[in-house]
């Protein structure tokens, strides 16, 4: 299985993106507000009880999904060091432990960008950040920042529609489109 693992910051088109990417591929999107909605639901937001579920619902449904002979799986998420890489290397340590292969995708746009997408109107019901101010905290604790240890490719959602980015990941990893 194929996990396509996009990351970057709020606002930057990680779930637009997917969403093409599914329409390319037939691969299911799982969205990191699932577990984050689904864990919030259960224990206070931040506690260590939170994360650890966070967590292990994230790596069993990869798990999952590859043990079912899934082509594919997406998956959107906020990387911010150094407090997600534990959380990296783990995935790392369930796809190699799985024979998942995972493709990381760092979608990036100007500051600017996400500054005027963080207000659009679409992101409130989906409960998706809206606060400029926020936004620029994340920002400041590397929000913007590639994973170190891991190779990923880079795209502009700035410079290029979700299909076109969509289409390019697809290219670069040659990952098999519906026919």
């Amino acid at each position: 299985m194929k996990l396509v693992f996009l990351y970057g910051p709020a606002a930057v088109g990680k779930l637009t993106v997917a969403n093409e990417l599914t329409r390319l591929t037939g691969y299911p999107v799982f969205d990191n507000h699932l577990s984050i909605d689904y864990a919030a639901k259960l224990f206070e937001w931040g506690s260590p009880e939170y994360v650890q579920l966070l967590r292990a619902v994230r790596l069993f449904t990869f798990k999952q999904m590859a043990q079912m002979g899934q082509k594919g799986l997406i998956f959107t998420f906020v990387y911010t060091p150094p407090s997600s890489d534990a959380f990296i290397r783990q995935v790392l340590e369930v796809c190699e432990a799985s024979g998942i292969e995972p493709r990381f995708v760092k979608l990036e746009a100007p500051r600017e960008v996400l500054l005027q997408r963080i207000q659009s109107p679409e992101r409130k019901p989906l409960k998706k950040l809206s606060r400029p101010e926020r936004l620029l905290q994340m920002l400041e604790q590397g929000a913007l920042e590639a994973i170190p240890f891991v190779e990923s490719l880079r795209i502009d959602t700035g410079e290029m529609s979700p299909a076109e980015a969509a289409r390019g990941i697809v290219q670069h990893f040659g990952l098999e489109p519906l026919l």
